[in-house]
């Protein structure tokens, strides 16, 4: 069973610095975070790329989207300045530079495979091959999660033995068990809706962790924690450092 944190970072620390970024990686260090989520899709290159949505408006102001933009091309899309003009010039970054940085960091990332953008087969195949090729012997592995079943049993295929986490929104997803079993996945991850008493047991019954995702509220992360949930995902994750202090 995988040994999760209290509290996984964001897309880095969405709240605190640019999402899924370089600087919001080693914002979380800064944090003191020992997690973070990122998320990742292909470019138009079949390189895999750190970004939440398909299209690079939001987050660069570009109106395009990823899969139409060549890997090679994004130094040129300004990823920061959206968030606030102090990160202006961070940039979309490849896998590659992210876990690089988690490497330097000491940060262990959760690698989330986005599944709408096209190319799933191949993405699933390049992140964990990336993930092996990439990561340090003797530290603790990465964690790559999906919405798709798809892409985790294609992580499988490929020969990824590495941790797995099935994630899932506000529905169950049916046969989820079967599927967690089958695909030998170490945690799952879901909306607060889903975390019950219940399902939290029937979780660890299976062997599995169970994380809570978006959890940006103190009093509902403490309470989820004291119902059993082994670890948070949070944009503003030094709710949890600030709790422990005032407990001392």
């Amino acid at each position: 069973m995988i040994d999760l944190p209290p509290v996984i970072g964001h897309r880095g620390v969405a709240a605190r610095a640019p999402e899924n970024t370089l600087g919001g990686l080693a914002r979380a260090a800064e944090e003191g975070l020992e997690w973070v989520e990122f998320d990742v899709r292909l470019a138009g290159d079949d390189v895999p790329v750190v970004l939440h949505d398909r299209s690079l408006a939001r987050t660069t102001g570009v109106d395009r989207l990823i899969d139409e933009v060549r890997s090679t091309d994004l130094g040129a899309f300004d990823a920061g300045s959206w968030f606030d003009t102090v990160w202006s010039g961070e940039r979309v970054p490849t896998l590659v530079q992210a876990l690089d940085a988690c490497i330097v960091l000491g940060l262990t990332p959760n690698v989330e495979i986005k599944a709408d953008g096209g190319g799933l087969v191949t993405l699933a195949r390049r992140v964990t091959g990336i993930i092996r090729s990439r990561w340090p012997a003797g530290r603790q592995r990465p964690l790559v999660s999906s919405f798709s079943l798809m892409a985790l049993y294609h992580a499988r295929l490929a020969g990824y033995r590495w941790p797995l986490a099935l994630v899932m929104g506000c529905r169950l997803r049916r046969l989820w068990s079967w599927h967690a079993a089958l695909l030998k996945c170490t945690s799952i991850h879901v909306d607060p809706s889903l975390a019950t008493p219940e399902f939290i047991s029937r979780v660890h019954r299976g062997g599995r962790r169970i994380a809570v995702y978006t959890v940006n509220c103190a009093d509902e992360a403490r309470a989820l924690m004291n119902s059993g949930v082994d670890s948070i995902v949070s944009d503003t994750p030094d709710f949890h450092r600030n709790s422990r202090e005032a407990e001392r």
